[in-house]
């Protein structure tokens, strides 16, 4: 459960009353008392401090709930106190959203004034719908005051899950935190301890393990645009191992989730073989010789120009091969079998991965948490690159960077003797190399006193990519094309006028993406140029440096600094000097700073000016060879943004001679 819990909106399609029961099956009696004492601490302006914070998961579950396929009971007990007004009047509504796996048990919430008095707030309960068919609880109409506490007992039961993490930190301190979990000794659990988490300590007591850990003063972790935020906040995960049914024994494996998931996908009838065969030979690229990774490339993009990507069908036709061959359109299932099929077919080896992504909870070979492998990857090994067959704006080799460069499960078949068998394993999932990701800028200015420029920009890799799709979804009116060049031309809008704007390669072709997009624009910039006495200053920070702000901290040690791709980026600017005039500035144009602790620096800037009779020069390339840094890289990337942030406010200083 993801527990939001200062959110001051919810989107919400329908709002009902809430019947709770007053009292829930507590594993908290020494807490929740009929007179509680507010609890003494600091001063602080904070506005609000966690108090207490409990976790329980108690797979003991009741028969009942066990035929209806619940597998354990999640209870939270918190206690927040509000420390200033300004926290007080932030939070008037309090939001608890139930993930589609949990259902409500019990709840039971009030606050504490701070003379004492207690106010029972279940009357002002909603069970709102959210848009994406999970469930909400929302305590409307709060009215609170510095100095008093809101506490609240929330219990669900948890449908079919044997396998999760409890994140035991937040963007707000916390006093003391609890996290346990309760098996029957049949239930054989594994944990990890993250970021910094103490181990779990495990104790038995009767028929039950309990495993457990306590903190105090955990200190809040803010979060940063340099910087994934879930991923680094101290957590336990942990998955069923082992369940042990009398005399059998039950081994929870990675091998078994690959063989459920693999299977259905590769499996192909004799006839959906012979009628993809058929279809195969009506597509025009597949006689002919072609490199392994071009044919990859269109095969990808031939079936997801020509087939519709629809929900699941209840009659499951858009998952069977002969049915898409003949309407033209796949659910995901269908969508993935469709391009396996035609891999194998053209004999190109390929195998798949099961993934998460860096923006959440990576997988881990050791425990087995199902859901986490919820994104997947064509991997051809003969290339070592893959493709997501269900994400309409990738080509390979590019797919959601989120998704790149973390464990992934690998399944691939093999045949033993004349049966086929599954092979599982962990692999990491590629990277396109970095060479690929461009972005090259090259802009001419002919005349400082009518500044127009002529610009010529070009997009390979991911940076096409997403240049590609922005113009197939938004670019088919003036307004959404105008939006896509406000994004990528260079200047500021207001700065900049636009004359002539032209683009090659605009939309997904059969042209793989090394193959980039190309602007080419005229561009007016009457106020770049500043007259002070017999000196012009040309305001070209922004077109060197770029308009993204990089006056930001980095992320606190031990977090690392984390880009979305790697990528490279090149400018070569030239302007014709008036006659007369001569660069009074040209050292404020040179820069080299990269990672020398390595002999391929992990990242880099160069910028260099160069003058031949009254024409400059100034080059800049900046290159990123991986998304994460820390130690020295670490450093490195914070020199480079406070020297990109010195150049977008750099002047080009031109004085007579």
């Amino acid at each position: 459960m993801k527990n939001l819990l200062f959110s001051l909106a919810v989107a919400a399609i329908a709002a009902l009353p809430l019947h709770i029961q007053a009292q829930v099956n507590s594993y908290f009696p020494e807490i929740w008392k009929e007179k509680p004492q507010l609890h003494t601490m600091p001063q602080t302006e904070n506005p609000y401090t966690v108090l207490d914070y409990r976790i329980v998961r108690d797979f003991n579950v009741t028969n009942r709930d066990k035929a209806d396929a619940f597998s354990h009971y999640k209870t939270i007990y918190k206690n927040v106190r509000i420390n200033t007004q300004a926290g007080a009047d932030s939070l008037t509504q309090l939001v608890l959203s139930l993930e589609k796996a949990e259902t409500l048990r019990g709840l039971r919430l009030r606050m504490l004034a701070p003379n004492g008095q207690i106010t029972d707030l279940n009357d002002q309960v909603r069970l709102v719908q959210l848009s994406d068919d999970r469930k909400a609880i929302v305590v409307h109409n709060l009215v609170l005051q510095p100095g008093c506490e809101l506490e609240y007992e929330l219990s669900m039961k948890i449908y079919l899950d044997y396998a999760g993490s409890e994140y035991l930190q937040s963007n707000i301190a916390a006093e003391k935190v609890n996290f346990t979990l309760i098996a029957p000794k049949e239930l054989q659990f594994r944990f990890n301890s993250m970021n910094g988490a103490p181990a779990i300590s495990d104790s038995i007591r009767g028929n039950n393990h309990y495993y457990s850990v306590n903190m105090s003063q955990v200190p809040s972790l803010r979060s940063n645009d340099l910087c994934f935020y879930m991923p680094q906040l101290k957590r336990v995960d942990f998955a069923l191992h082992k369940a042990v049914d009398n005399k059998d024994t039950i081994n929870v494996t990675w091998q078994q989730f690959g063989e459920d998931n693999y299977v259905p996908f590769v499996a192909v009838s004799k006839a959906e073989y012979k009628q993809l065969e058929k279809e195969l030979d009506k597509w025009p690229f597949v006689k002919q010789r072609l490199p392994v990774s071009q044919m990859i490339y269109l095969v990808e993009h031939y079936i997801k120009t020509n087939y519709e990507l629809t929900a699941p069908s209840e009659t499951g036709e858009t998952a069977d091969l002969i049915s898409i061959i003949r309407y033209k359109r796949a659910e995901k299932a269908g969508y993935v079998r469709l391009l396996t099929a035609a891999y194998y077919i053209l004999n190109i080896p390929t195998q798949m991965l099961f993934t998460s992504a860096r923006d959440t909870i990576l997988m881990d070979s050791n425990l087995v948490n199902r859901p986490l492998a919820s994104n997947l990857l064509l991997y051809f090994p003969t290339v070592q690159q893959a493709l997501a067959p269900t994400e309409m704006n990738t080509r390979f080799p590019c797919y959601p960077p989120a998704w790149a460069n973390i464990p992934a499960l690998r399944c691939r078949d093999t045949l033993v003797g004349e049966e086929s068998k599954v092979l599982t394993d962990f692999i990491t999932t590629p990277t396109p190399p970095y060479t690929l990701s461009n972005i090259t800028t090259e802009a001419t200015l002919s005349s400082v006193t009518a500044p127009v420029w002529q610009v010529t920009q070009s997009f390979g890799g991911y940076p096409g990519e997403n240049v590609k799709t922005a113009f197939t979804t938004t670019g088919s009116t003036p307004e959404g094309r105008n939006s896509v060049y406000n994004a990528i031309l260079p200047f500021a809008p207001g700065v900049r006028k636009p004359i002539v704007i032209k683009t090659d390669n605009e939309t997904f072709t059969p042209r793989m993406l090394d193959k980039p997009v190309v602007v080419t624009s005229t561009l007016q910039t009457p106020t770049i140029v500043e007259h002070k006495g017999t000196q012009l200053n040309l305001h070209i920070g922004s077109l060197l440096g770029g308009t993204t702000q990089t006056n930001i901290p980095l992320p606190a040690e031990p977090l690392p600094v984390q880009i979305t791709f790697p990528y490279y980026q090149e400018k070569r600017i030239h302007i014709d000097i008036p006659a007369g005039y001569k660069v009074a500035n040209k050292a404020d144009f040179s820069a080299d700073i990269s990672d020398k602790s390595t002999s391929q620096p992990a990242l880099g800037f160069k910028m260099r000016c160069e003058q031949d009779g009254n024409h400059l020069h100034i080059f800049l390339i900046e290159w990123y060879r991986q998304t994460d840094f820390t130690g020295e890289s670490k450093k490195v990337f914070g020199q480079l943004l406070n020297r990109i942030n010195t150049l977008q406010q750099q002047q080009l200083v031109l004085v007579k001679e």
